[in-house]
């Protein structure tokens, strides 16, 4: 989402309750944070949580309050069936969200997320559909109930629906980084964030960043990642640290808008 989260909460709350519209935000950039990072069973399992606070916002506009967050949402058919019937509401809030909503959930219980199950695993596919789903909805969402003015709810819904591919791409085991505008330690902690919790070898990270003279990548990147402890790096091996996957998470950006 190439528009702050601030900046969305703001167009939607009100009219909207400030606690849903919040944590539809963080469960969506969630959605969309862990599909960037090709962590696709949790991206599944985020939207979990994102339909889960879409039906409480049902809930609020049909027949409020709202389940508390925290609380089971109980049958949540009931839910959907129920708005079917509130001719008052917009077409998108009675059939479209809420039915989209509850097939999500479904693909978090009943698809191959939290379980190994058959030769070929749905989870890119299945993250691909939750991601544009999500995107679909609050799009919808703003659509409906903006409260900036017209030219920043475009802006907003742009930037929802904007084309991103991942910053990592793997081509038959040659690991490239795509954005060619980060620097070479960014690169290699994209790598090693890609990679974790596998170990890398420094010569296979000096291939990939196609960084020139070896010795100087291991002496003034490698060694300083590790100085820092971003990384740890020893015996030629190399993987990230705990507080290097916060740093990478916090401000390496894994997706790439194109």
């Amino acid at each position: 989402m190439g528009v702050a989260r601030n900046q969305v909460l703001a167009a939607l709350s009100p009219p909207l309750p400030t606690e849903i519209v919040e944590h539809l935000l963080d469960d969506y950039l969630d959605i969309k944070q862990h599909f960037a990072f090709r962590k696709f069973r949790p991206s599944e399992l985020n939207a979990g949580r994102f339909a889960e606070s879409v039906l409480r916002l049902i809930q609020h506009l049909d027949n409020p309050p709202y389940t508390p967050f925290g609380t089971p949402l109980g049958n949540t058919d009931n839910i959907v069936r129920r708005v079917e019937n509130n001719s008052g509401l917009h077409d998108s809030l009675r059939f479209f969200i809420p039915r989209l909503a509850r097939i999500l959930l479904d693909v978090r219980n009943r698809r191959d997320v939290a379980h190994v199950g058959g030769d070929v695993s749905p989870n890119l596919s299945d993250s691909l559909f939750v991601s544009h789903s999500a995107d679909w909805i609050l799009t919808e969402i703003l659509r409906i109930f903006y409260s900036c003015s017209v030219d920043t709810a475009k802006k907003i819904a742009e930037s929802l629906n904007e084309i991103n591919v991942p910053v990592i791409a793997d081509v038959n085991g040659f690991v490239r980084v795509q954005n060619t505008k980060l620097d070479y330690s960014s690169k290699t902690l994209a790598i090693l964030y890609y990679k974790n919790p596998s170990k890398v070898r420094d010569l296979d990270l000096i291939k990939w960043t196609k960084y020139s003279n070896a010795s100087k990548y291991k002496k003034e990147i490698l060694k300083q990642l590790d100085a820092d402890a971003l990384i740890h790096y020893e015996d030629g091996l190399c993987i990230l640290l705990p507080k290097g996957i916060v740093y990478t998470e916090k401000y390496i950006s894994m997706e790439l808008l194109v």
